[in-house]
């Protein structure tokens, strides 16, 4: 990970860099006026790559900035809403789409609510759900009155790396979400080695040339360097994108009683093929009045209370990703898994 050392003397470079640019610029008064609007950051990556832990960290993080979020997860339940929503910062909740396409129009909405506040943030921060494109964040933005895209920061799970480049069916999402970053987070270093460390970091550069890859434990990301990405890093170009949701679906499964936790350990540890992602609140029968929160991603899985301060009123869900054409047999394998009766 970058230390504090290393930080400011990225971000000193950096603004250089930036103050250079400006001040060659013969438009200065465009650049002024542009400083003005209120920056989004745009917060995207594959699915459990540790997006939702970051955005809390910025949220409360000690910068001296206000921030709200728009949090878009795929589903009609929003997980990731509820697990950011007693954070500081108004959070806004979009469900059920891609953020550039289907949603397109409620996004600029909420963009527009936020900025004609009385006391508007001094940031935006937008978490993409897992299967979107973010480029075309930034055609959504880029037409927004009053706002301007500060940045697209990418996080890449560090122990999934190569299985979703080289899954046919991820391969490209994926890359689409590296070209479009100013900047990549290679996250959950704490739980690979050195040597993949180093060895991921060289393939994140070669495949997205100009990006810094900044490594982090448990999404800690110096907010210095997420909010204002789009100055540090490269310049992609957000004029193009693929449909971002093709070829995943998600499905919620309500749960009306507590599960038992063997079963939900068992499910969790081998999760069948093509389920990429689960996520969600459940009682267990050893935790009775006591939600626990569920994560899972590949081989990675945990079961932790939930915090004390979660809004009661959350309901007992489980919210699966996977891909679509296997769903007929994901969906039913894990649903057997988890509530068959002994």
């Amino acid at each position: 990970m970058a230390s504090g050392s290393q930080t400011r003397r990225l971000v000193a470079e950096w603004d250089f860099l930036l103050s250079s640019l400006q001040g060659s610029s013969p438009e200065n008064q465009v650049v002024a006026d542009v400083a003005e609007h209120i920056p989004v950051t745009v917060l995207s990556g594959f699915l459990g790559s540790g997006k939702t832990t970051m955005l809390a960290h910025l949220l409360q993080g000690d910068h001296g900035q206000k921030l709200a979020a728009v949090v878009n997860d795929v589903g009609a339940l929003n997980i990731d809403a509820a697990m950011v929503a007693d954070t500081q910062g108004d959070v806004i909740q979009l469900t059920n789409g891609c953020s550039c396409c289907a949603l397109g129009p409620e996004l600029a909405r909420s963009l527009e609510q936020i900025c004609r506040q009385d006391s508007p943030p001094d940031g935006i921060v937008i978490e993409a759900s897992g299967i979107a494109d973010p480029a075309g964040l930034g055609v959504v933005i880029a037409g927004g009155a009053g706002i301007r895209l500060d940045g697209i920061v990418t996080v890449i799970d560090g122990t999934a790396l190569a299985r979703w480049l080289e899954h046919p069916a991820t391969a490209t999402l994926f890359q689409r979400q590296l070209d479009a970053a100013h900047l990549l987070v290679l996250n959950k270093v704490d739980l690979i080695d050195g040597d993949k460390i180093i060895e991921a970091t060289n393939r994140l550069a070669n495949l997205a040339p100009g990006r810094p890859v900044i490594a982090t434990e448990q999404g800690r990301l110096d907010p210095e360097l997420a909010l204002g990405a789009a100055y540090r890093g490269a310049r992609p170009d957000p004029g193009s994108h693929g449909h971002d949701a093709s070829g995943f679906s998600a499905h919620s499964i309500e749960l009306n009683r507590p599960v038992e936790r063997r079963r939900l350990v068992a499910v969790l540890a081998d999760l069948p093929a093509g389920l990429i992602r689960v996520k969600g609140f459940v009682e267990t029968s050893d935790a009775l009045g006591r939600k626990q929160t569920v994560q899972a991603v590949g081989r990675l899985w945990s079961i932790e209370p939930t915090r004390r301060d979660i809004d009661p009123q959350v309901s007992d869900a489980l919210v699966l990703i996977g891909l679509a054409d296997q769903a007929e047999t994901w969906l039913p394998e894990f649903k057997q898994g988890l509530l068959s009766q002994p």
